[in-house]
């Protein structure tokens, strides 16, 4: 089969072929179904969409890609968009400033626009107090604070500290005293938690695309050398 392929016609060229290769497989699917078990198969594969950049994560001490974690750059009538699929931009573990950075990076990536004045002003304004209002985590108790024993999640150590609030979902900030409730907070805020804990992890990886260091992309360098 035949494909000629050019800039012009290359997301619609590939979008047929991601069609007839879904079809292709379905057939084959169902050959081997009324094959092996003689039943009539049921299933269709469909073709989704067409990523025209994509982003595998490799799995954690290893080379090949994580199951179900992905990034990709998808184009539409209203312009190009990244699409997350199981990475931090669409958990909810992870704070509102890790997100937002995730998903700038990757568009910044995809589209080969530079990464490092953009993370070097993030962490800035982080270290400076100006990202307070996107710190906050918020997750689920599902008992009662006391309850917890053998381990004492950051959470739970928020929620032993709230009054009259048991169950639900907990807001909270990481502070140099600890994580406490984001509405009874007493502590500052620590701030350097945030940029090891949520920037850095949502930043390195596309950092090491680009052959980049994140101490040097941020200015931490000269510091770290002085200890």
């Amino acid at each position: 089969m035949g494909w000629g392929v050019d800039e012009r016609t290359a997301p619609d060229t590939y979008r047929r072929l991601g069609e007839t290769l879904a079809a292709d497989l379905t057939r084959e699917l169902a050959e081997h179904i009324a094959r092996t078990w003689r039943v009539e198969s049921r299933l269709e594969l469909q073709f989704d969409r067409l990523y025209t950049r994509l982003y595998l994560p490799a799995v954690r001490h290893g080379t090949a890609g994580a199951r179900k974690r992905y990034a990709g750059l998808v184009e539409g009538p209203g312009g190009d968009r990244v699409v997350f699929t199981g990475m931090e931009a669409v958990r909810g573990d992870w704070t509102p400033l890790a997100k937002e950075v995730q998903r700038e990076l990757f568009a910044r990536l995809f589209s080969e626009r530079p990464v490092d004045d953009y993370l070097r002003q993030v962490v800035a304004d982080l270290r400076a107090g100006r990202l307070d209002d996107r710190l906050v985590y918020r997750k689920g108790l599902r008992k009662d604070p006391a309850a917890y024993t053998a381990t004492t999640p950051p959470h739970v150590a928020a929620a032993r500290k709230l009054v009259g609030k048991t169950r639900g979902r907990i807001a909270y900030v990481m502070t140099l005293a600890g994580p406490e409730p984001l509405r009874e907070r007493q502590s500052p805020i620590d701030h350097e938690h945030y940029v090891e804990k949520q920037v850095r992890p949502v930043a390195e990886p596309v950092l090491a695309l680009l052959g980049l260091d994140f101490a040097q992309v941020v200015g931490d360098e000269h510091q770290l050398s002085l200890f």
